[in-house]
């Protein structure tokens, strides 16, 4: 397979221009980002589901940052010609903005392309000094992981007039921070096309309905495999956990009754080589 170029801003606005979908995932260990390079994704996320769908956090609350840059390596093993952001979890990009540009720092130090972080109105300063110091941010608005406490769960978001409005007022205030591309999950179809339709960035619909410049899912999701329960209304083309469940069960039973380990696959020692060594032990 021919290598594939290296997926920069200009492409992705390129595609923007010429009304090509952007195809993204999140994206989390290495399998799935040789997958995702193999089938020419335009863009990665190393995002939230990782530590909650693989690694079964319960919450974003309790994911350490070394965790989430952990997957990123490995994220970045498999896969290089995608542009790779990573999510900024918890309180990375909120406590101060010099921490905020500095945990930014670390994630293009490791190789990623850019960050992604869900902000709120008292973070956009934060974006906008991530943004000032050369590392492209993609916005996270709708659903939100990382404000599940203060939202009061995971439901859609942006169902009623005052919500839609009040989330299109952070996304402009993100734009006008820098963010080049905003990313809608689980928002009202509507909302999302009305931000596809009128906003100056590129738009992209997690769960959000068909019209947007980009479209993402979620790896684990996919396939049907994560620790965590997958959203309603998200469309799973795998049962990668049925499969799983189907072999370590066939495991169980083969070891239970004497089945496994099968002795033709067992190793043995060389011609003569036994005697020998009874020879040697006495």
């Amino acid at each position: 397979m021919l290598k594939r170029r290296k997926t920069r801003l200009k492409h992705l606005a390129e595609k923007v221009q010429k009304g090509e979908r952007i195809i993204g995932m999140e994206c989390h260990d290495t399998p799935s980002a040789i997958m995702a390079e193999d089938l020419g994704m335009d863009l990665l996320c190393c995002g939230s589901p990782g530590p909650m769908g693989l690694m079964g956090h319960k919450s974003m609350a309790t994911v350490d940052f070394e965790e989430q840059l952990y997957m990123l390596e490995g994220v970045l093993r498999g896969a290089s010609s995608p542009f790779i952001i990573c999510n900024m979890p918890n309180t990375t990009a909120s406590i101060s903005i010099e921490e905020s540009v500095r945990n930014a720092a670390k994630v293009v130090k490791l190789g990623a392309d850019g960050v992604h972080i869900e902000p709120s109105l008292g973070t956009v300063p934060h974006i906008r000094a991530i943004v000032d110091a050369g590392i492209p941010v993609v916005g996270h608005f709708g659903v939100q992981g990382e404000r599940a406490v203060m939202n009061s769960g995971h439901s859609p978001a942006g169902r009623t007039a005052e919500e839609a409005a009040a989330i299109v007022e952070l996304v402009r205030a993100s734009i006008d921070a820098g963010i080049f591309a905003a990313l809608f999950e689980h928002t009202s179809v509507e909302l999302t096309k009305w931000c596809y339709e009128n906003l100056p960035v590129a738009v992209a619909s997690l769960g959000s309905g068909p019209y947007a410049h980009g479209i993402f899912h979620v790896s684990s999701d996919i396939i049907g495999c994560s620790a965590f329960p997958i959203p309603p209304k998200r469309e799973v083309y795998g049962d990668v956990w049925g499969e799983m469940q189907k072999a370590y069960s066939a495991y169980v039973n083969a070891a239970k009754g004497g089945q496994f380990p099968n002795p033709d696959l067992s190793h043995t020692m060389h011609d003569g080589e036994h005697e020998k060594f009874v020879s040697l032990v006495g």
